[in-house]
């Protein structure tokens, strides 16, 4: 199933709001002017729900990060931006993913990793309304939790070398530090850029 033709103004505020705190206005401005998306540049989406702006646009900013800055720097620069876009989007609107009023259960590391599976599988429920129903599959082991997604609006469009939706990663890593207090291990072990099938992202379970 394709991705939904429009997307919620949140989305795109919290994308550039997030990218600029992390590279600088400059940083932003030369990223939407190099993929065409010169009617943001000082001027944002309003923090709405409405549906005004195509998901191309938001593919194509994504994708333009990469382009500008690299596979190695935009790394570090999509981590960052994505455990960004965690915090603000839990303080300032967490009923875009359904978070508000989630309160999480403190325990043994055990019980935490059941917390933050449960609350991905939240996240991903708001997900599929945004970006379309049949994009996600969950699923756990004894060690790990897993994601994959296909077609990604992380890469669409991009061919590289390795695993390149550090977005998504850095958006798990900031609601593991939500949960936890601390990192896990997360990681991208496939990705549709470099060839592969679907996009898959592992969250492995702290042994302490």
């Amino acid at each position: 199933m394709p991705l939904k033709e429009k997307l919620p103004n949140q989305l795109f505020y919290l994308a550039f709001t997030t990218v600029e705190d992390v590279v600088g206005k400059n940083g932003l401005n030369s990223v939407l002017n190099y993929t065409g998306l010169k009617k943001f540049i000082n001027n944002n989406p309003p923090n709405t729900l409405d549906l005004e702006h195509p998901t191309e646009d938001f593919t194509r900013f994504v994708s333009g990060m990469i382009l500008v800055f690299g596979e190695n720097g935009a790394r570090s620069m999509m981590l960052r931006s994505g455990m960004r876009s965690f915090q603000i989007m839990l303080n300032d609107f967490p009923g875009l993913f359904n978070l508000e009023g989630v309160e999480i259960k403190k325990g043994t590391p055990d019980k935490l990793f059941k917390e933050y599976v449960r609350i991905q599988h939240t996240i991903i429920d708001a997900a599929k309304y945004i970006f379309g129903d049949d994009l996600y599959k969950q699923y756990e082991t004894d060690d790990m939790a897993v994601l994959e997604i296909s077609p990604c609006y992380w890469c669409m469009g991009l061919e590289t070398k390795s695993p390149i939706c550090h977005g998504e990663v850095g958006f798990k890593l900031g609601a593991a530090r939500w949960i936890f207090g601390k990192d896990i291990r997360i990681e991208e072990t496939h990705c549709i850029a470099k060839g592969d099938p679907m996009c898959r992202f592992v969250m492995y379970r702290p042994k302490d």
